[in-house]
């Protein structure tokens, strides 16, 4: 897997990437890469049959690649209007050489105006790239607040206008996309912050710039990928035996909040787990043999008999519906007691924010409500910063730690360099899911070994998130927690 596919850059690495590609190659070499562009942008537009087309650009290179794409446009028979926001002669280098190919092939620009009605099906954003770094003004601002009311469709060049490319923070205002296709190295404020409201689909072109120019640069975020997944899943030992495919418990499952821990008992045998244990009430003991059969229950009436069952275990998952209750706090202290592996999910990190300690041998799962509480802060500042967030968890609470969310993140202990969970979709977000990725995580970690449980981690949540895409090709409205199930059985076994 090619370095630009595999990583994340800060917003400035991808144009120190760029501009060391421009001046070590021939001097027009940055056009050939704005031609390459604008190539690959109307081709993933086209994609979608558009009948008409309507291009706003503004004054920098990012409008150099709206102009390319509408002279591509023209060409092609679309019909197509060009609306420029800033005038013409702002326009210097690359990007006004694009702009003149566009009116030498016979295409006519237009000076935007709050009075033009936005009646094409399809918009092109070519207004601001990743240079953006101050708040937008006019007439800017009207230009996006139009594209963003209008109903056409959107697909905007490299960034959406007004995203931050590093923070993914907005600046005043910014254009809402179903498509961005970005170039030259995955920008990070596409995935942060507010960037995976904005973004849409992302479609991604390293415009077939050399490995070298990527290798001196260091990435901020490492992208789990479908090799990793299929490299870590070999084939099983034809002689192996459940002993060799770990021994998960699951202790939680509180009165009134039975479902949970079934989810994740059956998500984890299904998910290759050899052996699975659950400690609960009697009645969600009864519930899950009456189901699920192969899950061996026990309720919590003896507390040695639970000491014994933690030390017969590989890993221990411990919240879903655990409650906050003396009767879940009592089983959360003889849980911390045990030197196993933990995963801690749910109810299990609400009782943690309420005493934090350091633990070498855990993996917490939050939420960014839960992450909230852990830290202490409000979900809007862990979603403004979620690579500080997670530093943050790891560090306060010495842990391996997923967070939760459009893109999770994983932190590294080694390097400090998340992996970043790019599958999924909002029709996961619905009870049970967390439930279901404690079961997968735990039954990995199991098979696997805990030496680099990051990695593991991630390779669960990817799993997770992929069967929940499998699963939403029936509609993402209305699916539930167990509707994943028969796809993780297939996505372990590549």
């Amino acid at each position: 897997m090619k370095l630009a596919e595999k990583y994340v850059f800060s917003s400035k690495t991808v144009a120190d990437i760029d501009k060391d590609a421009i001046d070590q190659n021939e001097s027009e070499y940055g056009f050939i890469l704005m031609e390459r562009a604008a190539r690959y942008s109307f081709q993933i537009l086209m994609n979608e049959t558009p009948n008409s087309l309507t291009v706003f650009c503004g004054s920098g290179n990012n409008a150099g690649d709206g102009y390319l794409l509408a002279k591509l446009a023209i060409k092609s028979g679309l019909n197509t209007t060009v609306l420029s926001v800033e005038p013409k002669d702002k326009l210097r280098g690359d990007a006004k050489k694009a702009m003149d190919a566009f009116e030498d092939a016979g295409g006519e620009i237009e000076n935007w105006s709050t009075s033009i009605e936005l009646t094409s099906d399809w918009i092109v954003d070519a207004i601001f790239g990743i240079g953006l770094n101050r708040d937008i003004e006019s007439p800017h601002l009207e230009a996006i607040e139009s594209i963003n009311q209008s109903e056409s469709r959107v697909l905007s060049i490299d960034i959406p206008s007004g995203l931050c490319g590093n923070t993914g923070q907005i600046f005043g205002s910014a254009v809402s996309a179903n498509i961005t296709t970005t170039y030259v190295g995955k920008k990070s404020g596409l995935y942060l912050s507010s960037g995976p409201n904005c973004v849409g689909t992302i479609c991604f072109s390293d415009l077939d710039i050399d490995e070298s120019f990527y290798v001196k640069h260091d990435p901020l975020i490492e992208i789990t990928s479908e090799q990793e997944v299929s490299d870590l899943l070999s084939n099983r030992q034809q002689a192996s035996h459940k002993g060799d495919h770990g021994h998960i418990l699951f202790i939680g499952g509180n009165n009134g909040m039975e479902g949970a821990i079934r989810i994740s008992s059956e998500a984890s045998l299904r998910s290759g787990s050899g052996l699975v244990s659950v400690v609960s009430t009697s009645k969600s003991c009864e519930i899950i043999n009456q189901f699920r059969p192969e899950v061996m229950c026990h309720d919590v009436s003896n507390q040695k008999d639970i000491s014994s069952l933690m030390d017969k275990a590989d890993i221990i998952g411990i919240g879903p519906g655990l409650g906050t209750d003396d009767w879940a706090v009592n089983l959360f202290n003889l849980a911390l007691e045990s030197d196993k592996h933990l995963v801690m999910d749910a109810d299990a990190l609400n009782i943690l924010s309420s005493g934090p300690r350091k633990r070498d041998n855990w993996t917490l799962t939050p939420h960014p409500g839960e992450a909230a509480r852990l830290l202490g802060s409000s979900v809007s500042d862990i979603q403004k910063d979620r690579l500080g967030a997670i530093s943050q968890l790891a560090e306060k609470y010495s842990a391996n730690v997923l967070l939760k969310g459009k893109f999770s993140l994983i932190h590294h202990s080694i390097n400090d360099r998340p992996y970043m969970i790019t599958v999924g979709n909002p029709g996961m977000a619905t009870a049970g899911m967390g439930d279901l990725l404690t079961g997968v995580i735990c039954s990995l970690l199991g098979q696997f070994g805990t030496e680099d449980a990051a990695m593991i981690t991630s390779i669960g949540a990817h799993v997770h998130s992929k069967a929940g895409d499998l699963a939403s090709h029936e509609g993402e409205r209305g699916m539930i927690a167990s509707d994943l199930l028969t796809h993780i059985r297939q996505l372990v076994n590549p």
